[in-house]
């Protein structure tokens, strides 16, 4: 049975390369599911309540687990707008899941923002932080993201384990 990972927390707290380490530290059979590129590229769709992104969201994981791959989720998934999807995620998941929220500081989440391609106005950014949006489900546990990557990272491998790579992923020439 494959793991369910979320990883959730403010803009810039080091949600997805932190997810894309994950997925290359827990090797081929593991699916990364970015809330950013479903919601803003795909779909190019606002963080709004009831956007239709929150259901391809749980639609896509979902199928990622169907196919046996441990599964990251990512993104801020502000609780109000996506908790409701998130916990029934959980609840209907068989086998280990894990919730990560990496609580980093405003000041950090601006500065590390600055060196985005992206610019959003600073107004912007306070407007959409929100200290410790936890899910308040079973094991959820809030990891400072302000330490470096490497040791971000070995704290949530830490909290993992090892994973079950499915079948499919013995293959070396079906997976980069």
């Amino acid at each position: 049975m494959p793991d369910l990972i979320i990883l959730r927390g403010n803009s810039a707290s080091g949600k997805s390369t932190l997810a894309l380490e994950l997925q290359r530290a827990l090797g081929p059979g593991t699916a990364n599911v970015g809330q950013d590129h479903l919601r803003r590229v795909i779909l190019r769709e606002h963080d709004v309540p009831d956007g239709d992104n929150i259901t391809f969201i749980a639609d896509a994981v979902r199928s990622c687990l169907r196919l046996g791959y441990t599964t990251i989720l990512e993104g801020i998934l502000y609780s109000p707008h996506y908790g409701t999807m998130l916990r029934r995620l959980l609840a209907e998941h068989p086998g280990t899941t894990h919730v990560f929220y990496l609580d980093v500081p405003l000041d950090e989440t601006l500065r590390r923002h600055e060196l985005k391609p992206m610019t959003v106005p600073a107004s912007k950014l306070r407007e959409w932080y929100h200290r410790l949006d936890l899910l308040g489900v079973e094991g959820e546990i809030t990891v400072d993201g302000s330490p470096g990557l490497p040791e971000v990272l070995a704290v949530l491998l830490d909290g993992i384990g090892p994973v079950t790579a499915p079948q499919q992923a013995l293959d070396p020439d079906r997976f980069v």
